[in-house]
């Protein structure tokens, strides 16, 4: 199979799963720090597994970066650390598929793009530069209009005209960051929404939308006072007091978290079918009764890690080939490049 992907709900064929290194990876370090280390690396990759399961369940074929487990962050002959980038858990994160093809910038752990290669040998390898807006987590396609931030760098400009050449250009704001944590298509005409996100009309026109309110991190157990150590970045249940592992994943794993105070996980989500989805959160009502409502049942994923990786169900993987073709969901829209470009005061549209 090659590329196929026009938007983010036809039946889901292909999908790259993110892999995480083992829990011997951290041998050698002080019990205090080692020890959460190994937890995490142990229940996310129980937690991969779990959702390679669910995937092969619903008749997906997944793939996998692989690592050379034999791998340690301090080498044993020296005692030296190493600054070992993170493993190849995003691979949302420098990849873009669009359309029938497939892009890979190596800005991320170096299998991700040789797993790429070896399932289509014709994917494009970019320049080694940094396209950090310019990746299937900030870009997406809805049949024939493709959504990406806002205005490129001058030096980006001639590249976004080349590869969005044949779609109808939607901007969305330059700040958004990662699109899908702020809102997601889960059908023609359904969408998943932060709720401080409400200007929909020129884009999604008279499509029902799902408005979540931003979760409450004051309710977290231990929040307030780990966010003065990490600045908001991640979050650990019971390793709060831990000043050690604070201060060790602040100075030596600071590449492999993000900044999770400002991620909303119930919106990132990952659907298989115009009936299924993958759902981090099982409790949340709200979007329960939303899917129900257009006839999608909730698939729970346990994604026990999520606030220390900052990357939810739909950042761990990345769509391949769904079956399906490329539309005109919007037909009344002249076919020529449009831009939507939100004021600064604005998220998106």
């Amino acid at each position: 199979m090659s590329y196929n992907i026009w938007n983010k709900w036809d039946t889901l064929k292909v999908c790259m799963l993110g892999n995480n290194f083992t829990p011997e990876f951290f041998n050698g370090l002080p019990d205090a720090v080692a020890d959460p280390l190994k937890r995490i690396c142990n229940e996310t990759l129980e937690d991969l597994a779990g959702y390679k399961t669910v995937l092969e369940d619903f008749g997906v074929k997944v793939i996998q970066p692989e690592l050379d487990n034999s791998l340690r962050f301090i080498e044993a002959t020296t005692g030296v650390i190493k600054d070992y980038a993170r493993g190849p858990l995003q691979p949302r994160d420098h990849q873009l598929i669009l359309g029938n093809t497939g892009y890979t910038w190596n800005q991320d752990h170096h299998t991700i793009a040789e797993c790429l290669i070896a399932y289509d040998p014709k994917t494009v390898i970019m320049p080694n530069v940094d396209h950090s807006d310019f990746n299937s987590a900030t870009v997406f396609m809805v049949g024939k209009d493709v959504y990406h931030p806002g205005k490129p760098k001058r030096k980006f400009a001639a590249l976004y005209d080349h590869i969005f050449r044949n779609h109808r250009r939607n901007t969305l704001s330059e700040d958004l960051g990662h699109t899908d944590g702020c809102f997601h298509t889960l059908k023609p005409g359904v969408i998943l929404s932060l709720f401080d996100i409400q200007n929909y009309e020129s884009t999604f026109p008279e499509w029902d939308i799902c408005y979540l309110p931003d979760e409450s991190w004051v309710k977290v157990q231990g929040w307030n006072s780990l966010k003065r150590k990490n600045a908001g970045k991640w979050y650990l249940a019971g390793e709060t007091d831990n000043d050690e592992f604070i201060h060790f994943v602040n100075h030596w794993l600071d590449d492999w978290v993000g900044y999770v105070e400002e991620s909303v996980f119930d919106v990132n989500v990952l659907v298989l079918d115009e009936h299924h989805v993958c759902i981090s959160n099982p409790h949340n009502e709200i979007v329960n009764a939303f899917l129900k409502k257009h006839k999608m049942e909730a698939i729970y994923v346990p994604w026990r890690h999520r606030f220390f990786w900052d990357g939810g169900l739909h950042c761990i993987t990345l769509d391949l080939y769904r079956e399906g073709t490329q539309q005109d969901y919007f037909p009344d829209r002249p076919n020529h490049a449009i831009n939507h470009t939100l004021p600064a005061t604005s998220k998106i549209i």
